[in-house]
């Protein structure tokens, strides 16, 4: 590199050193290098990337929101933090296997990460009514398996369902607002060709028929009962 690029290269490089030393508590009012504006907007940048909220949820949640492009504002991402004490659940991920192998090597290392206790896997099959003008819900016997894709369950993980704050595709955070990036921010980015679908908490077998059973009781109990408001206590 020439020296300009070098210069760039040291400026940038200086400038993540002081972001991440902000993200650890540290304090900066002046610098020989960055203006006053330039420091507060590094600040703002590192409360944003430094922010975590965990979320509590019941039953299924999806961690799969789309993000939108081009977009100026800061956005919200879930993610799921490894955890060996943290709160079990079942993990089900998405793979793409025209960019990405799941092999059982790599399969077993991610489990172990996970803190899961097992996993199992299938092709990902979708329903088609080429043949037929019934409901596509209702064409169960026409089922194919979708090309190149598949999904792990990773059963019993553990840990937790994190919130964060990005920005969309093809921005890039500079203070507390999003901006295009350019050319070469783009070139390195990649998608990963894996995505974490939903996290689900695992409950006991034994759990779960007591839940079915009270769902069973009170949908008997209230069959047939009026829906009318008398006699009600505001």
């Amino acid at each position: 590199m020439n020296l300009i690029e070098w210069k760039k290269y040291q400026t940038l490089t200086m400038r993540e050193e002081l972001k991440s030393q902000m993200k650890d508590g540290f304090d900066f009012t002046n610098h020989f290098l960055f203006s006053e504006d330039a420091l507060e907007e590094m600040r703002q940048e590192s409360l944003i990337e430094s922010f975590e909220e965990v979320v509590e949820f019941e039953e299924e949640f999806d961690l799969d929101k789309s993000l939108i492009e081009n977009h100026t504002g800061i956005q919200e991402i879930y993610d799921f933090a490894p955890n060996e004490d943290g709160t079990v659940m079942d993990l089900v991920f998405e793979f793409d296997l025209s960019m990405i192998d799941p092999s059982v090597k790599s399969l077993n290392a991610l489990k172990d990460v996970l803190f899961a206790e097992d996993y199992e896997m299938e092709l990902i099959h979708e329903k088609h009514c080429d043949d037929c003008d019934c409901d596509p819900c209702e064409c169960d016997d026409k089922d194919s398996v979708s090309e190149g894709r598949a999904k792990v369950i990773f059963k019993r993980s553990k840990g937790e369902v994190k919130k964060k704050k990005i920005c969309g595709p093809g921005m890039r955070l500079a203070g507390n607002r999003c901006i295009p990036q350019t050319g070469t921010q783009k070139a390195k980015e990649r998608r990963k060709g894996i995505k974490l679908k939903r996290a689900k908490k695992a409950m006991g077998s034994g759990k779960k028929k007591k839940a079915a059973l009270r769902g069973k009781i009170t949908k008997r109990r209230v069959k047939g009962r009026s829906r009318a408001l008398g006699n009600t206590i505001n």
